[in-house]
Parts: C-alpha cells; structure tokens; sequence
C-alpha cells in the first residue's frame, strides 16, 4: 500500500494532523470445553503458554497453582497466567462440573498488561466474576445448541470470547505495576513454548489457504511460505460422531496425529468437522510409504477411541502447487469431490517409468500373471532397475503396491457385492485361496470370513 501526501506543493499544507499508531491486535481460543467429573477425577500436573479461566459450575475443585493451593466452590473463578504449573482434582464427594477457557492474545501491550493480575483466585460475588459470568453461559449456551456450526454461530462465539476479553483488560488496567511474580522477561519477549505454539497455529492457517485456493505464483506462494521438503503427503481423516466434534477427544487426537508421525517430520494439522486434515512434509530422500503409515495409525485412533474412522488418502508431491489437488483427492476418496472435476494428480512426483508401472498396476491387478518381470519387460527396463526405481521413489517395493492395490480392491468387493471369498481372490489376482486368506489376514487384521461378518452386523 502507497499513501499518497500533499507535500509536492499541489495542495496547502495541513496546520494539524494526528495519525494514530499502527498495530495488530490478534486473539486465538484454544482447548476451551467444559465437562461434568466423578468423584476421585484428577488432572495431572502440566502447563502451557496460554491463560486459563477455570469457572467451577457445580461441585468444588482443589487446584494448585506454582504451589499454592486454592479450593474454588460454585461459580468461584480461578485465573491461570501462561507457564504456570498446575493441576486440579474433584474436592468433592458429588460430580463437579467446570468450564474452562484457554486464550492467547498476540500483542506486547496487552500481553504483558493481563499478566498483571496477579491474584488467582475470584470468588463468585468479586466484581470481575459477576462481569464475567453472563458471557461465559453465554458461550456455553451458543455451543450447545443443536445447531449447524455455520458463520453467523461462529461470529457470535467470536463476539463472547472479546467481550471477556474486554472485561480482562479492564481489570488489568485497574492494576499500576506488574505482579513481582512474573516470569522476569522484558516487555514483549515470550516463553519458548508460546513462540512454537504461534508458529504451529501460523503454518496451519498456511497449509489451510493451500488448501481452500488454488495455487498462483502471482502471490508468491511458493516453498518458502513453508518448512524445508522433498516430499508432502496429504490425508483426511472423516469422523462422524457429533459428540466426538464437542468433546476434548479432538484435542487429543490432533495431537496424537501431531506428535506420532513427527518421525516423518512437519506435520500441521487442519481441524473442519467432520473432517481432519493433515499435510506431512517430509525431507527424506526416498518417498516414505505415508499410505501405510496413515492407514495403521486410523487403525489405532478407532481403537482407542471405539469410533468409525474414514480415510481419504490424497497421495504425496514434491510441489507446494500441487497441495490443493492432493487435498481435494482425499476428500473425493470419501465422497466429497465438490464441483471442480480436478485431475488426480497423485503420481505426478515420480519418473515417467514409475508413473506408467503403477498405473498398469491399477488397472491391471487382476492379472494373476502381472509381476516384476513381465512389468519390467512391457516398459523396456530390466526388473532390477524396476524394483530399485520403485523403492528409491516410492519407498516401498513393487511387491507391496501390489498387494495393497489388491487388498483394497478385494475389500470393496467383500463390503460390495456378494461374491464368494474365493472369487474376490480369484478377481483381484490370486488363484491360491489359502494364500490369499493368510495375506488379507496380515494386511487387514481378521481372515475374509471375519471381515464379511463385520461388514454384515455394522
């Protein structure tokens, strides 16, 4: 932006002029929930760079805070300044009910201003408490309702959230001097763990607009916009149980996809319900088999949380500008193509030979005869140049894509129509029914029979 000023000697000059400073004022809600707990609940010591506002809403809690212990009863308020050590239990014989809200707020000024209140705990008759309460049952009443989450609902979460914070900054503002407590940095310098959390929640919002906007170089949307790879994998995750959507199960889910594929590398996460994206960027040489790895870890998170998962695999790339493609890919896989008919484009980071093998794998794993050899000699290499291309582009062999072609076709059918188990082997390319029991058993988890049972009680 260019501002234009009258001192070329066009115009008189201006006797009096005022410019207000420029800044940037940006909030983020994190985690917020609230939960209705037995008797004996804890919640283990921890902490984390945002500020808490912990409100009993039935019941007592006992909550120590950097050693101090506090018992907050019915609509008492505990405030809980970043990277302070806590933990919390039921103080109580009866269920308790808590509501609690975690926020940052990513400005020096007001930043350091809210650490300024150095009290803990506000009963429920204090002033700041009974300003407080009627947004809070607010918020809480707008979430509950059984209602779509569209833009006019999220305005209004948006709208709550700064009248709280509005009503922070007021009391803040009663204090002259910060607490002695504080952590000791200067004005404007934050923790480590507050700075990393900012630059997770910056590379999301990035990955987020790669997704929803087709790419242009124009705006200069390029690899620097993003970590360091060779390599970006893209997965949805579709979840349609509500009440997982409203519980602190997504939390945890998020980070467990965060933090267990970390080995790969940058992993950034992308909540939408019913939906949770993932970008995996990766710098290893070699494509890594990001399929498998996917596919084990829904495995795990269905069992751990006892809910149905889906799976949109988009594929993997070398180029930023082919992110939104590989996205709207795994939102096709579960039926979500949308209005654009995009082409596929999720083996456009390989050679040509590699691109032409598993294209004739997809369409021909039927064959019982297609193997190494005969692939090999259709596209004029020699199979030990074949199976070394394989391994060194896709990260895994020619053997296991065929398989895996092959399994997932076998379970579209098992799920599908009502061949017999041996014809679903036969029709995916195995003549051997015995051989292809034990390999549908080691790739899916049940024997054939198992998985049509299931299929048929679900």
């Amino acid at each position: 932006m260019t501002w234009q000023t009258n001192r070329d000697g066009e115009v008189p000059e201006v006797k009096r002029e005022i410019a207000l400073e420029n800044f940037r004022l940006a909030f983020q809600l994190v985690g917020t929930h609230w939960r209705t707990v037995d008797k004996g609940w804890s919640y283990a010591e921890h902490q984390h760079p945002l500020l808490e506002l912990n409100v009993v809403l039935q019941g007592s809690q006992a909550a120590m805070v950097s050693g101090q212990e506090y018992i907050q009863n019915a609509g008492d308020l505990l405030l809980i300044r970043p990277d302070e050590l806590h933990r919390c239990r039921n103080a109580a014989e009866e269920p308790m009910t808590y509501f609690a809200l975690h926020l940052d707020v990513d400005d020096p000024d007001l930043y350091d201003l809210l650490g300024r209140i150095e009290q803990h705990l506000f009963h429920a008759d204090s002033p700041i408490v009974r300003q407080l309460m009627p947004h809070i049952e607010e918020l809480m009443e707008i979430c509950s309702a059984d209602s779509d989450y569209d833009m006019s609902r999220r305005l209004d979460i948006r709208i709550k959230v700064m009248q709280v914070l509005l009503i922070l900054t007021m009391e803040a503002r009663s204090l002259s001097q910060p607490h002695p407590g504080r952590s000791g940095r200067p004005h404007g310098e934050y923790s480590v763990p507050l700075l990393r959390h900012r630059e997770r929640i910056s590379l999301e919002k990035k990955v987020q607009r790669l997704f929803s906007a087709p790419y242009m170089r124009d705006d200069q949307r390029d690899e620097a916009t993003l970590p360091s790879f060779r390599w970006a994998g893209v997965f949805t995750l579709q979840i349609d149980d509500k009440a997982f959507w409203q519980s602190t199960d997504r939390f945890w889910m998020k980070e467990q996809l965060t933090e267990d594929m970390r080995e790969l590398g940058t992993v950034v996460v992308i909540e939408d319900g019913p939906f949770m994206s993932a970008a995996v960027l990766t710098a290893r040489h070699t494509v890594p088999n990001m399929e498998e790895i996917v596919l084990k870890k829904k495995r795990t998170l269905e069992e751990r949380l006892r809910i149905p998962i889906k799976l949109g695999f988009g594929g993997i790339t070398a180029a930023v500008s082919e992110l939104r493609s590989l996205y709207r890919n795994s939102l096709r896989q579960l039926g979500h193509a949308g209005e654009e008919d995009e082409e596929l484009l999720r083996y456009e980071f390989v050679s040509r030979i590699i691109r032409s093998a598993m294209q004739i794998i997809e369409t021909e794993y039927g064959d019982k005869e297609l193997s190494l050899v005969k692939l090999a000699k259709r596209l004029g290499v020699t199979p030990n140049y074949l199976s070394g291309q394989f391994s060194a582009q896709t990260g895994a062999t020619f053997t296991h894509h065929l398989t895996s072609i092959r399994m997932r076709q076998a379970i579209r059918l098992m799920r599908d129509t009502n061949m017999k188990i041996y014809q679903v082997g036969e029709q995916v390319g195995y003549a051997d029914h015995a051989y292809f029991s034990r390999l549908f058993k080691m790739t899916v988890g049940v024997s054939p029979a198992k998985y049509r049972l299931s299929q048929q009680s679900s």
